[in-house]
């Protein structure tokens, strides 16, 4: 008799954090970096190096291994999920670095709820919500995932917190124009807790699309 797998375990074999980190610190290796950094905070791992010791990183002169490793990464960011973000921190007389963010284990989520814009809602109730990247969602989100501060988001999801009251303050970290917050069957989705949101959020994400008939407006 077949044993049935337990949700955990479905989830793991459809994402394996510990085998994407391999990859990803092999394309460091790839690009010339040895002595790497790893550690996991708040629902993500870190991986990255110190380049403290590269000639006018001071000036914000950026390494030529740091261009290969770049590139890397984005192509294999464009076929497959787990990276986050990449950063690359330039122009300091110490502290210069490049850091890789990847999402964690996925998490069971029940009720995830997501605040837009109500200009938005008649489109997701409609169609459902589409996974893009996270500026797509609002008209302010993206401005520490950009280019412009050396973060670039390397990801397309959908984003939500876990309680109702999380979902009305995110007014404190975006701009929405009348508000509107909708509560999404979670369950038929795998979600990962977002590690780039304050803990206390509460934040998660799913690379999926949500399914109209799994949106309704709460608030």
């Amino acid at each position: 008799m077949k044993k049935i797998k337990t949700f955990e375990q479905f989830l793991n074999e459809a994402y394996s954090p510990n085998s994407t980190e391999n990859i990803i610190s092999s394309l460091f290796n790839k690009a010339g970096f040895d002595d790497l950094n790893s550690s996991k905070f708040n629902g993500g791992i870190s991986i990255g190096v110190d380049l403290d010791k590269f000639e006018g990183v001071e000036k914000s002169n950026t390494p030529k291994e740091i261009t290969k490793l770049q590139k890397l990464i984005r192509s294999w960011s464009d076929k497959n999920d787990g990276v986050l973000v990449m950063k690359t921190s330039l122009g300091y007389s110490s502290g210069n670095g490049f850091t890789v963010t990847l999402a964690d284990s996925p998490i069971k989520v029940n009720k995830v709820y997501h605040k837009t814009s109500r200009k938005n809602v008649e489109s997701i109730l409609k169609d459902g919500m589409m996974s893009t990247k996270a500026h797509g969602h609002s008209d302010t989100f993206g401005s520490g995932l950009s280019r412009s501060n050396n973060t670039e988001q390397l990801y397309r999801a959908t984003f939500g917190v876990m309680t109702k009251s999380n979902a009305k303050k995110l007014s404190n970290y975006f701009k929405f124009t009348d508000p509107v917050i909708l509560e999404i069957n979670a369950k038929s989705y795998t979600w990962y807790q977002d590690p780039l949101m304050p803990p206390d959020m509460k934040s998660v994400f799913s690379y999926d699309n949500i399914k109209p008939e799994d949106i309704k407006i709460q608030e």
